[in-house]
């Protein structure tokens, strides 16, 4: 017995009529009257007289009206319970996040989800871009900020934000003197770059080839301050995110001047995985932010 039906048949008392409910439940009158009609199979009993104008209790439903109030009463403050039971409960959150991320997001990004929600532990974990995702796909982690492009075959994405990729010059090199940067230039230029376990690499690599050409590499690295480092010395050309470069004494962070050319945040859940309460929680407090893209 579905206490679904219960709601159904008293909308029907208040309406006393079949069309009426219906409208106002959002069904059809087919499946309403299908469902008062197992209620009372289960029941054993009919609760409706249909007649011209409509429909009037028998002496059956007018008894179970009163049970059916009682019981909608019940259940609805046993959710009630329920909901603060669970406002107390500690869930824990695992979130993997991509060398980088956090220094990108919004001043106090997680800590205002933490000022939300105290009874959802986040345990933070950083890692570089392709292990993120592989935390993700074998369940280590419960959901990642990683970096497009994003696999939608394995993943539910969605960006979260973008900044601009660019090459990092020392100001002692020529190169130092444009405000931004095109492919074409760079093709006799030897560069410093993340590992293979980085998108940035990648995505920089697949636009050298756009480009026409194979980039030469002088040094690939997991440290970013090693590229700083090395770029300052001006032994090759960094590559790297804007923001990050900016900061860089010595070095200048040249944008490219194609459009598409971003480092994106993506947050990520692997496909198909049941999402807990703490995570869902997450997502609409993602979602809900009005600096959503920068």
């Amino acid at each position: 017995m579905k206490i679904q039906y219960f709601k159904y048949f008293l909308e029907i008392c208040n309406c006393k009529s079949i069309s009426k409910s219906a409208k106002n439940l959002y069904i059809s009158q087919q499946a309403l009257s299908s469902a008062i009609k197992n209620l009372e199979n289960d029941l054993g009993a009919s609760l409706f007289i249909r007649n011209q104008s409509g429909v009037v209790l028998t002496p059956y439903g007018e008894s179970f009206k009163k049970h059916a109030t009682q019981i909608i009463l019940q259940m609805e403050s046993i959710t009630k319970d329920f909901e603060q039971i669970r406002k107390k409960e500690k869930h824990v959150l695992n979130i993997a996040i991509s060398f980088g991320v956090i220094s990108a997001l919004p001043d106090k990004y997680i800590e205002n989800f933490k000022l939300l929600h105290p009874n959802i532990i986040l345990n933070i974990t950083e890692y570089q871009d392709i292990p993120c995702e592989e935390a993700i796909l074998n369940e280590h982690e419960d959901i990642g900020f990683s970096i497009a492009p994003i696999d939608e075959t394995s993943f539910d994405s969605q960006t979260i934000l973008k900044n601009k990729m660019c090459i990092l010059v020392s100001t002692d090199n020529p190169l130092s003197q444009n405000d931004e940067i095109d492919f074409h230039h760079l093709k006799n230029e030897q560069f410093l770059l993340l590992n293979s376990n980085f998108k940035l690499r990648h995505n920089f690599i697949k636009k050298c080839r756009e480009a026409g050409f194979e980039p030469k590499i002088y040094l690939e690295t997991m440290e970013l301050i090693l590229i700083h480092n090395f770029s300052r010395l001006n032994k090759g050309i960094g590559v790297g995110v804007h923001f990050i470069g900016m900061d860089v004494a010595d070095v200048k962070a040249i944008p490219f001047n194609t459009p598409d050319c971003t480092w994106e945040v993506c947050l990520i859940t692997k496909k198909n995985r049941p999402l807990t309460p703490a995570i869902k929680c997450f997502l609409n407090y993602v979602n809900n932010q009005k600096y959503h893209i920068i």
